[in-house]
């Protein structure tokens, strides 16, 4: 994406050093998944962009920066040209330690966010940090505004305190988070499976969501997957398997456990497709998805069958 102005402004840069990437990717999806509006070299700079002057241009137009410390990017000059332009241009800085190192001069009084011993509890102080210095509703997802939200104190204590007890404290900053985003009971608990790391846990955690009285206005829709259903009308494995791999590719290992439990309820592959779209909270998602999945779909319905070569014999 250009990092324009229009585009960044709300967003937190991300500035580390390249052999600690396999942190920041982690770290900035996971502050992404909490709402943040992040901006990093690996994942939103095209291969036609300049690289310098890309990065010149997101910091400047950033609302804040996230400084990745460690022994190799206190070492780098490309972290510390970054920390100069984000100061010199009044960003706030965000410095999060993830090994012990000499802190660059120019941080020495910031307050240090130290995620060398506990990874949760310094992601939820970076967030907060984040939502401190946003001042702009962009800093924020968008579905949010578009889906409304859950506000029964009831559900979101329960959903509260069944994620405690996988991810500890920090849940209730998750579900609150999630529950802006809901638009349903089931989208709010498949929001909060994204931060189970462990697959059994996860499937425990989903099949715990509380029974939801259907929307009238889906009642129709709701009562078609059932008839279908019972008349043997199903998703085959072949699509369960494509269209679980698609959505993955956006939700984690998550999205196949998604697609098993929509399956139950659909009645046709059009209606499978169209659900699994829903369960991406930002709006340009749930419109590639829809393409790809269309598209996989359309080679897979058009592909010539497989023929076997017969061999004569000799």
């Amino acid at each position: 994406m250009t990092a324009s102005t229009s585009d960044q402004e709300g967003t937190c840069f991300l500035s580390y050093a390249r052999s600690d990437e396999h942190f920041a990717l982690r770290f900035a999806n996971d502050l992404r998944s909490l709402g943040a509006s992040t901006w990093m070299d690996q994942l939103d700079l095209r291969p036609s962009q300049h690289w310098d002057r890309a990065i010149e241009r997101a910091i400047r137009a950033c609302s804040s920066v996230i400084v990745i410390l460690s022994p190799r990017s206190v070492a780098s000059e490309n972290v510390a040209d970054e920390i100069g332009l984000a100061i010199d241009c009044g960003k706030p800085v965000i410095p999060v330690m993830i090994e012990p190192c000499d802190l660059p001069l120019r941080i020495t009084r910031m307050h240090l966010i130290d995620a060398t011993r506990d990874y949760q509890a310094a992601l939820t102080e970076c967030f907060a940090s984040i939502a401190e210095d946003r001042g702009n509703p962009k800093s924020f997802s968008e579905p949010a505004r578009e889906l409304g939200g859950i506000h029964e104190p009831e559900v979101i204590a329960s959903a509260t305190r069944q994620l405690a007890t996988v991810v500890g404290p920090i849940a209730q900053i998750l579900v609150k988070k999630a529950a802006s985003e809901a638009a349903s009971v089931e989208r709010l608990y498949d929001l909060l499976s994204l931060h189970i790391q462990v697959e059994d846990e996860r499937e425990r955690f989903m099949d715990s969501a509380p029974q939801r009285h259907i929307p009238s206005g889906n009642l129709a829709r709701s009562t078609e997957a059932m008839l279908a259903a019972a008349k043997g009308v199903q998703i085959n494995g072949d699509d369960l398997e494509r269209l679980g791999k698609i959505l993955s590719s956006y939700l984690g290992p998550v999205g196949i456990l998604i697609a098993r439990r929509e399956r139950k309820a659909c009645g046709s592959l059009r209606d499978f497709r169209q659900r699994l779209a829903t369960t991406l909270r930002n709006r340009r998602d749930r419109e590639e998805f829809s393409r790809r999945a269309e598209l996989d779909g359309a080679s897979h319905e058009t592909a010539p069958p497989m023929r076997l070569a017969l061999q004569s014999g000799g």
